[in-house]
């Protein structure tokens, strides 16, 4: 099972998430969820985007589903900045040829990327096999093999794919690469009859206690940052006192 703690907080900042290391599940929505990503040639480009720049930022993509309004991805990071240098980069790319493909102006990717944080590896294997029947619970798909845009090929038959890096956890499924591929179509089978699990709204993503802790933990900066502030405007206030 996936665990997914829901904050209510508005505002979560990054790098209170994530850190230099971390795993990550990142998805975006399309502005006004539109549907930018609905055509082949748009996730072409976001595809070519990703392979393009993730080396060079230290990214290493483990697995993807592109939707027609939004994608999910989930990897590794080598740097927190870096990370968020990445995204930024290839969504900006993204907006500028899509607006000019269309001939419109204005957003293509709306607001600020959503990024979990994934505990481990054992946990991004099972955030991937999630991942792979988003085409199956919105009803796009009958089965995770329909999708196009996917990693699911990689890993269940084999295909070859030059984004994916294959999580490490992936490698122990089996001893040849047709047991691991099995046993990877055996565990997406077996999360096919468990539609309720969400993770949309999750900041980590792993075992409950950890997750109860990373929880805490970001409580607890988030006051932390809100005294601060509050402190630096009463400071303001008093270097500059009403007329």
């Amino acid at each position: 099972m996936i665990h997914a703690y829901t904050l209510s907080m508005a505002y979560r900042p990054r790098y209170l998430i994530v850190c230099d290391g971390s795993s990550f599940h990142v998805t975006w929505q399309c502005h006004n969820k539109d549907w930018l990503l609905r055509d082949d040639w748009a996730k072409q480009i976001y595809y070519d985007l990703l392979l393009k720049y993730k080396d060079s930022y230290g990214i290493c993509i483990h697995s993807y589903q592109f939707m027609e309004n939004h994608p999910h991805m989930t990897g590794t990071m080598a740097a927190r900045e870096a990370f968020s240098g990445f995204f930024r980069v290839v969504n900006n790319l993204f907006a500028r040829k899509v607006n000019k493909r269309l001939k419109r102006h204005g957003q293509v990717v709306m607001d600020r990327f959503k990024s979990k944080r994934i505990q481990d590896d054992t946990y991004m294997l099972r955030a991937m096999t999630y991942g792979d029947l988003n085409g199956v619970r919105c009803g796009r798909d009958k089965k995770a093999e329909d999708a196009r845009w996917s990693s699911y090929a990689y890993y269940a038959y084999g295909h070859d794919d030059p984004l994916i890096t294959p999580a490490p956890s992936y490698l122990t499924l089996g001893e040849t690469p047709k047991e691991r591929q099995q046993a990877y179509r055996g565990m997406v089978g077996e999360l096919t009859q468990q539609h309720k699990i969400n993770m949309s709204n999750s900041c980590f993503i792993g075992d409950p206690d950890w997750i109860k802790r990373q929880y805490e933990a970001l409580q607890e900066e988030m006051k932390a940052i809100k005294i601060h502030r509050k402190k630096q405007k009463e400071l303001m206030s008093a270097k500059d006192p009403p007329e």
